[in-house]
């Protein structure tokens, strides 16, 4: 007999990154409502984000490997995940993550579980020839696709037939932001990937001309930071300019900033923006991204334009603007009233409520 109070969520795996914060903070949420959840991770991988100990966290028992190819490696995974399913009494299934999302459908195919399925990505992301005819065949049997923005709902609107579509926007996690005097920081929090243009940041950066004595604190890592890193001592600025790493703490961080900037050129939602918007940070970012599902133009936070000159001139405006930079610190709290734990939480009970 299915247990409806249970709930099974996916994901590609459990370190870092944008996915599994957000599976994380939704598994937790649900603990915290009374539902038992079974959190499986479709890689081998340490937990890094707090997950309540009540959440029961499935692994393979094999690595990522793609030593005799990618195929053998994801034949692997869909054994693992229809084993996993299959044993796991739940009616319910949340599947995060573009190419895993079709594996967990084959997965499970004639168990007789309702499937909603999650795009994490800009529409603007060329995925595979793979991906995407795996996802032309799949997705249709799935109860519903669950996009992020606006823009990808429109992206996706006609793409997959007559499948359900629905916008939750990402589950953020509000931090207990502490009363604290902000220093001159400046905040970059995220992968050092192409995608997130930390490059941007770093050359605007030295190119302000009077930076008033803020510091540039980056925290993350990825296959970019060690050029970064040298990018830094290329440009003169090495000692203004401070990489942190991976970091559990990152509330630390936003409590302290008095700026924060996202300089991607891509983003399927932007979890760090949200969560310095959370802390009362004034911020910046590249009209690239789906602004417009979390805030108001230059009222929450500045949108400025994909020209490079514009970051430059938004950090020079913002650090000898100390009332522009508290009337956005101010505004960018007003998120919390939309895109709030409980707010973002009933949107899927109500979502596996209505099937």
């Amino acid at each position: 007999m299915e247990n409806n109070n249970l709930i099974i969520i996916t994901t590609p795996k459990l370190g870092i990154g944008g996915i599994q914060r957000a599976t994380t903070n939704l598994s937790n949420w649900f603990v915290s409502r009374g539902y038992d959840v079974v959190l499986v991770s479709c890689k081998k991988e340490n937990i890094f984000y707090d997950l309540d100990k009540k959440v029961q966290v499935k692994t393979p028992g094999f690595q990522y490997n793609t030593k005799f190819g990618k195929l053998i490696y994801y034949l692997k995974v869909f054994k693992y995940l229809r084993k996993e399913l299959k044993n796991t009494n739940s009616k319910h299934i949340f599947s995060f993550g573009e190419t895993f999302n079709p594996i967990v459908l084959l997965a499970s195919f004639g168990l007789k579980k309702d499937v909603f399925i999650s795009d994490r990505t800009s529409p603007d992301y060329n995925h595979t020839l793979l991906v995407n005819v795996f996802r032309k065949l799949t997705y249709p049997y799935a109860k519903a696709l669950i996009l992020q923005s606006t823009k990808s709902y429109q992206y996706n609107k006609n793409l997959f037939g007559r499948i359900e579509k629905t916008i939750i926007p990402n589950f953020i996690h509000s931090f207990d932001s502490k009363t604290v005097q902000r220093e001159r920081t400046i905040l970059y929090v995220g992968r050092f990937a192409w995608e997130k243009a930390p490059e941007r940041l770093i050359r605007a950066f030295s190119n302000v001309k009077n930076r008033n004595g803020y510091k540039l604190e980056m925290c993350g890592d990825g296959p970019l930071l060690e050029d970064m890193k040298s990018l830094t001592e290329d440009l003169g600025i090495a000692e203004d300019v401070i990489f942190h790493g991976k970091v559990s703490n990152v509330s630390f961080f936003y409590d302290k900033a008095s700026i924060y900037v996202l300089p991607s050129v891509l983003e399927g939602y932007p979890n760090a923006l949200c969560e310095a918007l959370f802390s009362g940070i004034a911020a910046i970012c590249y009209d690239s991204i789906p602004h417009e599902d979390i805030g108001v133009n230059n009222v929450d936070f500045l949108v400025i334009g994909r020209d490079f000159n514009t970051l430059e001139d938004a950090l020079t405006h913002l650090i000898h603007n100390e009332g522009e930079r508290n009337r956005l610190a101010e505004n960018a709290t007003s998120i919390k009233h939309r895109l709030n734990d409980d707010s973002i939480g009933k949107m899927y009970i109500n979502l596996i409520s209505e099937k």
